[in-house]
C-alpha cells in the first residue's frame, strides 16, 4: 500500500470522506467560485463534525449522567474507605457496577464512543494530508510536474526526488518519501504523493532545477493553497514569526477552552482521575501547537477548525443540560436500562463476567492458601508414636526405590529427623 489512497481497514472510510472533499471543492470552485483549499477544509470539517455529532452527544450524555450519580458512587467508596483486602475491593466494584447498571451507563462512560471515532479521525487526517489523491481537479494541476520529473530523469527519477527532498530539507514530505523510496517502480501518482507535501517555493525550485515550463500549474497550485493574510496551507508555519502562527495558537486556545468545558461534566470524585484531567488540559493544547507548527498549515486549519467546532458543540451540549430536567433524563435512562436487563435475562454483561472471573480466581487463590497453611500446621503439630519412632530408627538408613510407594516413607523420616535436630 502506498500513499495515493488509504488502504486497509480505513480505506473505505478515507474514500468516503475523500469523495465528500471532492464534492465540496467542485462546488466551491465552479464557475466564478472560490477555488481555495483552506475554505474547503473548513467547510469539510464542519460537515464531518455534524456527522459525528450524535456520537459526541452520546459520549457527553454518558459523562453527564456519571457526574450526576457521583453521590451514590462516593457513598460506596466511603463505605469501603481504608479497606484494601481483595474481598472488600471486589465487593466495592460489584456495588458500584450495580449503580452503573441501574442507570444504564458504565465506569468508562463514553470511552467506546471515543474508540469508534478514533479510526474515523485517522481516516480524515489521511485525506487532508494527501488531498490530490482524492480531489481529481487538484491532482491534474500536479500531473505535468510529476510527468516532467519522470520524463527528464528516466530510471533515475526516484533517486532524484529522494535526493531533492533531502537536499532542500523538506520536512513535510518526510513520511511520503519514506514510502516512496521503498517502491520497486514509480509512476506519476507516486510522484504526486510526494509533490503534494511540497510548499510552493519548493515546487518553483524543482521547476528551475529541471528547467520545466510548468509556471501556470504552480500558479494554480499557489492560488488554491493561499489562505487569508498570505498564509500558504501547503507549508508548515515553523518556528519563525509569521501570520501562520495564528493557526497553532488558535488551535491550542480552542482546545483548552473545549477541554475546560468538558471537564465540568466529568468530575469523577476521584482525585487521581481529576488530576489526570487537569494535566490533559495542559498537555493536549501543547500537543496541538506542536502538530500545527510542524505539519503543513492545511492540517493545522483542520485541527484548529475542529477544535473551534468542538468548543461550540460543547457550549451547546452544556446549555442543553443546564436547562434540562435531569430527574426526567435519569428516569428515562433507568427505564431503558431496566428494559435492557429484562431483554438480556440471565445473560451477564461483559463487566459482570469480568468481576465474576475475578471473584472465582480470588476464591480459588484463598482455598489454596488455606490448604497450604493447614498442611503446614499439621506437620508442625505432628507427634510420632513410640512404635512409629522405633520403626523410623530401625529404617533410618534404609533407602526405598524412587517412585515406589515405600519411597514416601523417606519423606516422613527426613522430616522427623529434621524436627529432632531443631529440638
Amino acid at each position: 500500500m502506498f500513499l495515493t489512497t488509504q488502504g486497509g481497514l480505513l480505506g473505505p472510510i478515507s474514500w468516503l470522506f475523500g469523495k465528500l472533499l471532492d464534492i465540496i471543492y467542485n462546488f466551491l470552485a465552479g464557475d466564478g467560485g472560490i477555488a481555495n483549499l483552506g475554505v474547503c477544509i473548513i467547510l469539510f470539517t464542519i460537515i464531518v463534525r455534524i456527522i459525528l455529532f450524535p456520537l459526541n452527544f452520546k459520549q457527553q450524555k454518558s459523562a453527564k449522567i456519571n457526574s450526576v450519580i457521583q453521590p451514590e458512587l462516593l457513598k460506596i467508596q466511603k463505605k469501603y474507605n481504608g479497606k484494601k483486602d481483595q474481598e472488600s475491593m471486589l465487593k466495592q466494584q460489584q456495588e458500584m457496577q450495580a449503580i452503573y447498571d441501574k442507570y444504564g451507563t458504565s465506569m468508562t462512560g463514553g470511552c467506546l464512543t471515543t474508540l469508534i471515532q478514533f479510526p474515523i479521525i485517522i481516516a480524515l487526517y489521511r485525506v487532508i494530508q494527501n488531498i490530490p489523491a482524492y480531489v481529481g481537479k487538484i491532482k491534474e494541476m500536479y500531473l505535468p510536474i510529476a510527468q516532467g520529473i519522470i520524463d527528464s530523469q528516466g530510471k533515475n527519477a526516484q533517486q532524484f526526488l529522494i535526493d531533492f527532498v533531502s537536499d532542500n530539507k523538506i520536512s513535510g514530505a518526510s513520511y511520503a518519501i519514506k514510502q516512496f523510496q521503498e517502491l520497486p517502480k514509480i509512476g506519476t501518482d507516486n510522484v504526486i504523493d510526494v509533490l503534494s507535501n511540497f510548499g510552493v517555493s519548493n515546487l518553483n525550485t524543482l521547476a528551475d532545477t529541471l528547467h520545466m515550463n510548468v509556471a501556470s500549474n504552480i500558479d494554480k497550485i499557489d492560488q488554491i493553497h493561499s489562505f487569508f493574510l498570505g498564509i500558504n496551507i501547503s507549508e508548515a508555519p515553523g518556528y519563525k514569526l509569521s501570520w501562520a502562527l495564528l493557526i497553532p495558537i488558535s488551535s491550542a486556545f480552542f482546545n483548552y477552552l473545549s477541554m475546560k468545558l468538558t471537564s465540568g461534566n466529568q468530575d469523577s470524585g476521584d482525585p487521581t482521575a481529576n488530576s489526570m484531567m487537569k494535566s490533559m488540559m495542559i498537555t493536549m493544547p501543547l500537543m496541538s501547537i506542536f502538530i500545527c507548527i510542524s505539519l503543513p498549515a492545511g492540517i493545522g486549519i483542520y485541527w484548529s477548525a475542529g477544535a473551534l467546532i468542538a468548543l461550540i458543540t460543547q457550549l451547546i451540549i452544556n446549555a442543553y443540560y443546564n436547562h434540562a430536567d435531569m430527574d426526567k433524563i435519569l428516569e428515562k435512562q433507568m427505564e431503558k436500562a431496566a428494559a435492557k436487563r429484562e431483554k438480556r435475562g440471565d445473560k451477564k454483561t461483559f463487566m459482570q463476567r469480568m468481576m465474576d472471573s475475578s471473584a472465582e480466581a480470588q476464591e480459588e487463590l484463598e482455598k489454596r492458601e488455606a490448604m497450604r497453611k493447614n498442611s503446614s500446621i499439621s506437620l508442625k503439630n505432628y507427634v510420632a508414636s513410640e512404635a512409629s519412632q522405633k520403626a523410623v530408627e530401625n529404617n533410618s538408613h534404609k533407602k526405598y526405590k524412587e517412585g515406589s510407594i515405600g519411597a514416601k516413607a523417606n519423606l516422613i523420616r527426613d522430616y522427623y529427623n529434621h524436627s529432632e535436630e531443631e529440638k
